[in-house]
């Protein structure tokens, strides 16, 4: 009876560490985060989604690992940290912004992959339709280019001429660029497009535009979001409006913009990641959504500097963003 009891007692104390241990694996979740670069939109977007995690009830330190990995903008990295943050075996992996998406769907088999801060998941080959059912969803932050450019126009109608400049590697930014050229010129409307590889080449590339434009559109370029400050100087110099693709853009020197709170999709896209994460869900059950409400945002303080008035009809529905 003795042995037998301590036999018992034996199975009870090996099933009961086997369970714990158990309920440890799957109470703690491994989350990788790749973001292309540092700035403002994309920071943002990270601290939604993580905020999302842990109103969801996913708290780093707690029961949350992130891995998060930040190239800033090199390729080469970009690839080397995309193919460390698989080798970790992930639950689900983040990317903020195009590339890094690009970069994790080209060593990924079958680990959920979300995306945020990318303007056409179809065009840039991370999915074949925005219906779902494949290992990528996310949320975009794209916002119509007629809306845009309709906005432009209502703050100065007598605009003929538009420049746009863009980063030639962001498939992001030459998307919204072949749009706004398309628009523009359905409108009748001249565009002169001008691309840069790399930060040094903004400067030179901005002044080429000369006087020869009456507005500058930046769409969400975070290489050129990094160097705001010298589009700012170029929209002071020639009294240039810029309409800007994302509101961070416009608060750091743009004059007017119509889009995402980049906050908000990041916190969409943890919405998603909480469902994938306690088994809700699973990546092949979401689509790519859309922020449900665009925003008008325009900067007082830039109008002033370049010496323009912007419309009441802006104004009274509008959100300032002059620091």
């Amino acid at each position: 009876m003795k042995k037998l009891f301590v036999m018992l007692l034996v199975v009870l104390l090996v099933t009961g560490c086997s369970s714990q241990s158990s309920n440890d694996d799957t109470a703690v979740k491994t989350v990788g985060i790749l973001q292309l670069m540092t700035h403002d939109a994309l920071d943002l977007s990270r601290q939604g989604f993580v905020d999302a995690l842990s109103d969801g009830g996913f708290v780093e330190g707690e029961n949350l690992v992130i891995d998060y990995q930040n190239p800033e903008s090199d390729q080469s990295n970009l690839t080397t940290m995309a193919e460390s943050i698989m080798a970790n075996d992930p639950d689900l992996v983040l990317a903020i912004a195009t590339t890094p998406a690009q970069a994790l769907q080209n060593i990924n088999v079958d680990t959920p992959i979300l995306a945020t801060a990318v303007t056409d998941f179809v065009e840039s080959g991370l999915v074949s339709s925005n219906e779902g059912g494949e290992l990528i969803a996310g949320v975009s932050d794209g916002c119509p280019m007629d809306a845009q450019l309709d906005l432009l126009l209502e703050f100065d109608p007598d605009i003929h001429t538009i420049g746009i400049i863009y980063t030639s590697s962001e498939p992001n930014s030459k998307i919204q660029a072949d749009q706004m050229v398309e628009e523009a010129a359905g409108r009748g409307l001249e565009t002169i497009v001008k691309t840069v590889s790399d930060k040094t080449m903004i400067d030179d590339t901005l002044q080429s535009f000369g006087d020869d434009i009456d507005a500058l559109y930046v769409p969400t370029d975070n290489n050129i979001a990094s160097a705001m400050a010298s589009v700012d100087i170029f929209a002071q110099e020639h009294s240039v409006p810029v309409l800007t693709g994302e509101s961070n853009s416009c608060a750091n020197g743009g004059l007017l913009s119509l889009g995402a709170d980049y906050y908000e999709i990041g916190y969409q896209t943890g919405e998603m990641a909480v469902k994938i994460l306690n088994g809700e869900s699973s990546i092949e059950d979401f689509g790519v959504e859309t922020q449900d409400e665009l925003t008008v945002f325009y900067n007082s303080a830039t109008a002033e500097k370049i010496g323009v008035t912007i419309p009441d009809s802006i104004l009274q529905r509008g959100e300032d963003v002059a620091e």
